[in-house]
């Protein structure tokens, strides 16, 4: 895995040269701003599914959430470490996507890097749809259904960490649109492969 400052433009030859072997192109948004802005239904649909599923499992927040419930807002120095956490709560869930790509720690078609404030993982190897499926879902389940149950249980879950959680599941609105995109276009055992912005699959293919 390498790392790059930013995502690969389309190598329209390569795109050409799969094309001509079969390989089709996904019905997708042209670039990372309209995904953005296509998926933000979606994430609102997940921050509210994340916060049902804190209320269930925190007899705290239950408690906060009674008719005086009231949210202050406090910046000091502690802010500055809040956003070091959220930081490091999204290099988490890049990293997430990485270790289920194949042999992503010695795949040199595997790249991470920074976009501003957003963080990404790209690969450009062959993947199945259902490996896809797994790679796209595992960050949201993790960090912002898994987690929070295992902080409860353990007596360590707070407010912010709640806001991490439901901050990630906003974030993860492109992944779930990539998995919407992918379970409703690529045929059962299809392969998936990446060039730049542009997705292309194929019917299930022998993969090594």
């Amino acid at each position: 895995m390498k790392f790059t400052r930013k995502l690969p433009s389309e190598n329209k030859d390569i795109s050409s040269k799969m094309q001509a072997d079969g390989w089709k192109r996904l019905k997708e948004p042209p670039n990372i701003g309209m995904a953005i802005l296509s998926s933000l239904p979606i994430s609102v649909i997940l921050m509210i599914l994340t916060f049902l599923w804190l209320i269930r499992i925190s007899t705290s927040l239950r408690e906060q959430l009674q008719p005086n419930f009231r949210v202050t807002l406090q910046f000091d120095l502690f802010t500055i470490l809040y956003f070091g956490m959220m930081l490091i709560f999204l290099l988490v869930h890049e990293l997430i996507h990485a270790i289920f790509i194949p042999n992503f720690i010695r795949s040199q078609k595997t790249f991470w890097g920074m976009n501003g404030l957003f963080g990404f993982v790209y690969t450009e190897e062959p993947i199945t749809k259902s490996r896809f499926m797994v790679i796209s879902v595992m960050p949201l389940l993790i960090l912002s259904f898994l987690l929070p149950l295992v902080m409860e249980l353990l007596g360590f879950l707070n407010n912010f960490i709640m806001f991490l959680c439901i901050l990630n599941a906003g974030g993860a609105c492109v992944d779930i649109l990539n998995l919407i995109l992918i379970l409703v276009q690529v045929p059962k055992g299809g392969s998936i492969v990446s060039n730049g912005n542009v997705t292309l699959y194929k019917r299930k293919m022998r993969m090594d």
